[in-house]
C-alpha cells in the first residue's frame, strides 16, 4: 500500500515548508495524480487524493494555471499551489528523479510563499508521530 503523508512545518529546513513524504509506491501514485492535476484545467483539493494522509486542519488546493505562481498561503492552514502546465511537468520530473532511493527534492515555483519539499526514505513513522501532529495538538508548530 502506498504511503503519502503531507504536513506543514514552520521553519523546517530554514523555511516554512509543505512536506510531501512518500514511499516508492506513494511516489508513483503522487506523480500519476499530479499528471491529472496538470491536465484537468480545474482546481482540485488535495483531500481528493485517495491514500494521502494530510495533517489535521491542513487544506491544499492545486491548480494548473497559465501563470503558475507557486505555493501561497490562503487563510488559516490553507494553501493554493498553482503551476503552469510546464511547471507541473518540472515538478513531476523532479519527483521521478527520486526513484533511486532516500533523498528529497525542493519543488520550488516562480514565487512560492512557502517552500515545497518532497522526501522519500528520510522520515519514518516515529518522526511523523513526534512531529506530524495537527496544529491544535502542536500550537507553536515548531520546527522538528
Amino acid at each position: 500500500m502506498a504511503s503519502i503523508r503531507i504536513g506543514f512545518f514552520k521553519d523546517f529546513k530554514g523555511a516554512d515548508t509543505l512536506l510531501f513524504d512518500v514511499d516508492h509506491e506513494g511516489l508513483n501514485a503522487l506523480i500519476a495524480w499530479l499528471k491529472t492535476v496538470a491536465s484537468s484545467g480545474r482546481r482540485i483539493a488535495l483531500d481528493h487524493f485517495a491514500g494521502a494522509v494530510v495533517q489535521s486542519g491542513l487544506h491544499i488546493d492545486l491548480a494548473c494555471t497559465p501563470k503558475g505562481t507557486g505555493l501561497v498561503g490562503t487563510t488559516g492552514a490553507g494553501f493554493l499551489w498553482q503551476r503552469s502546465e510546464e511547471g507541473w511537468v518540472e515538478v513531476i520530473d523532479k519527483l521521478a528523479a527520486m526513484e533511486s532511493g532516500a533523498c528529497h527534492q525542493y519543488l520550488e515555483g516562480p514565487s512560492d510563499g512557502v517552500q515545497v519539499m518532497a522526501s522519500i526514505g528520510e522520515y519514518g513513522d516515529s518522526w511523523w508521530r513526534r512531529h506530524g501532529r495537527s496544529r491544535a495538538e502542536h500550537p507553536d508548530n515548531e520546527a522538528p
